[in-house]
């Protein structure tokens, strides 16, 4: 059956209900979340508040997000958006997490049953260690260590900007068994919170942007943990492991990115739906001409949001059938979040000091915004690997 860009009619009526919720319940504490650089003190209550399922990791009971028949991949593409037209603080609420990600793309069999399955049908927050202090894109930098000692692996090292890290059940911490393998010596650990010589030395590190998401900074200091929580490793038979972490780590991310995507476009369309009416209001101060310009150029964004949305949208239903494509991911990847900054850029531009002001969020957003180029895979490196996939290694 072919895929048609078009969302099915109970998807886009989950979405619709879910975009305007967060419009009105949420956004009005966007700019205290923001100043406060943590979710409202009353977060609970407001989620509460909500018509629809949203697949909460502190009340399970109400639901998970419904199945639909676009899959589930495309159906993380709606939501992803319409959650984040309110405001990006909503989202990180919820729990969830890319760690078990990681379990699913580079577990055994028994370990995904014990760590990926049960977030997936009760829901809870894992966690994705990668960066460090002294790397950012290149992840065959690792300096995080994994040492066996008898019947367990001993972490040593530092993460930051770990999304979720503080408060998540458990981390999936990348770390070199082997300096001298460069990235072939890289795997993934389960870490489970509350194991001795885990640290949060700070919970949320000032940011930027997305100051409400909780993104920790860790240090692994002769942290022990077993055998088994070393992904993809057959303890008894170590010639039968799946793989090794630098891979995995590629893996899991890619499927997400087009969902860090959406979440750019969902800033980006609020930017210009903020400002298009405040822009109609002022239309007799403006020149017919001029008038004209402004006219084209919000048509152009809104056209340039939706290209962004069908990349988006093919992305995913390979993966919703089966047949991931990294080269899609990456493009979906490279392009709606370097795009999105450059809307809500110009709808500042076009109010002029108004745009900047806090009576908006604009300023916010944009601040928001920054972070989505370059996290889960810069767009610089997404453009390479769309380069070398149309070319070959001659890209890059």
């Amino acid at each position: 059956m072919s895929y048609s860009f078009t969302l099915s009619r109970p998807l886009q009526d989950y979405a619709r209900t879910l975009r305007e919720w967060s419009t009105t319940e949420c956004r009005p504490y966007a700019r205290q979340a923001d100043e406060q650089k943590g979710r409202p003190e009353n977060w609970r209550e407001i989620l509460d508040t909500a018509p629809i399922p949203l697949g909460r990791a502190d009340k399970p009971e109400l639901g998970q997000v419904p199945t639909f028949e676009d899959g589930d991949w495309i159906t993380k593409l709606a939501f992803y958006e319409a959650i984040n037209y309110g405001d990006v603080w909503v989202h990180p609420t919820l729990g969830g997490g890319i760690g078990d990600l990681v379990v699913k793309a580079l577990g055994t069999p028994k370990q995904v049953a014990e760590w990926y399955d049960p977030i997936q049908q009760r829901g809870g927050a894992t966690a994705f260690a990668l960066t460090e202090p002294g790397f950012g894109s290149d992840t065959s930098m690792v300096a995080t260590t994994a040492v066996r000692d008898n019947d367990s692996w001993v972490v040593n090292g530092s993460k930051m900007y770990c999304t979720g890290g503080a408060f998540a059940e458990y981390v999936v911490v990348f770390a070199t068994v082997d300096k001298e393998l460069g990235a072939r010596g890289i795997n993934a650990f389960v870490v489970p919170r509350g194991t001795p010589g885990f640290n949060v030395v700070k919970e949320n590190e000032d940011k930027l942007g997305i100051r409400s998401w909780t993104t920790s900074l860790l240090e692994f200091d002769d942290c022990a943990i077993p055998l088994e929580n070393r992904l993809g490793w057959d303890v008894d038979h170590p010639e039968n492991s799946v793989g090794n972490g630098y891979g995995g780590a590629l893996g899991a991310l890619a499927f997400n990115r087009p969902n860090m995507a959406a979440l750019a476009i969902g800033l980006a369309q609020a930017s210009i739906d903020v400002v298009t009416p405040i822009l109609k209001g002022q239309q007799a101060g403006f020149t017919p001409q001029r008038w004209s310009a402004v006219e084209r150029d919000l048509e152009a964004m809104n056209a340039t949001l939706e290209r962004g949305r069908r990349i988006n949208y093919l992305a995913q239903v390979t993966v919703d059938r089966g047949r991931p494509s990294r080269s899609l991911a990456a493009a979906a990847k490279g392009f709606a979040p370097e795009t999105a900054e450059r809307v809500i850029r110009r709808c500042i531009e076009l109010l002029g000091p108004e745009g900047v002001s806090k009576e908006l969020l604009l300023e916010k957003w944009y601040r928001d915004s920054k972070i989505m180029d370059i996290f889960e895979g810069s767009g610089q490196v997404q453009r390479i690997i769309v380069g070398r996939t149309l070319v070959g290694g001659l890209a890059g």
